[in-house]
């Protein structure tokens, strides 16, 4: 993500999950802030590949190319973080009624901040965006793109939490 810089213009990097997926405390504060600092990445990533496709539509099937062999290379690290979230959500639930309604608030939630970030980088200027996105292109594709590695210290908190069934 540092490669597009400006254009990509990191927003709230450290914005939390929604509040009824909070834990509470210091412990749980760093957990979850880290938590979200490293989902919302991913969040980013998939609104920029979503925002190139929809402003070069021809080069759409590259993208697309790209971003899955990012994500081959992260499965097992985005599987975490959706269990993980997951977890927090079902443990600050109630009942499995109570789970249901914060899942759809959550997903409500990531889908609309995904959402604004890809309508942001939509409104700038065209001039430099196809560079842009062929450098996201080369990004996702290059070592640069190395979540355990970029986000090593969030991760390093995330860990520390036994990740439970």
């Amino acid at each position: 993500m540092r490669v597009l810089g400006v254009w990509i213009g990191m927003l709230v990097v450290g914005l939390a999950l929604p509040a009824a997926a909070q834990d509470s405390g210091d412990t749980g504060s760093r957990y979850g802030s880290s938590l979200s600092r490293v989902y919302l990445a991913h969040q980013r990533l998939l609104a920029v590949r979503d925002a190139c496709a929809q402003a070069f539509p021809a080069q759409a099937k590259a993208g697309e190319k790209a971003y899955a062999a990012w994500q081959m290379r992260h499965k097992g690290m985005l599987n975490e973080l959706d269990n993980r979230v997951t977890l927090m959500i079902r443990g600050s639930s109630k009942d499995e009624k109570d789970y249901m309604r914060n899942v759809g608030k959550y997903e409500g939630y990531v889908l609309e901040y995904r959402n604004g970030e890809r309508d942001e980088l939509l409104a700038q200027p065209r001039d430099g965006m196809e560079k842009a996105c062929g450098e996201f292109r080369s990004y996702l594709t290059g070592s640069g793109s190395d979540f355990n590695r970029e986000y090593a210290e969030e991760l390093l908190v995330i860990r520390q939490r036994k990740l439970t069934k």
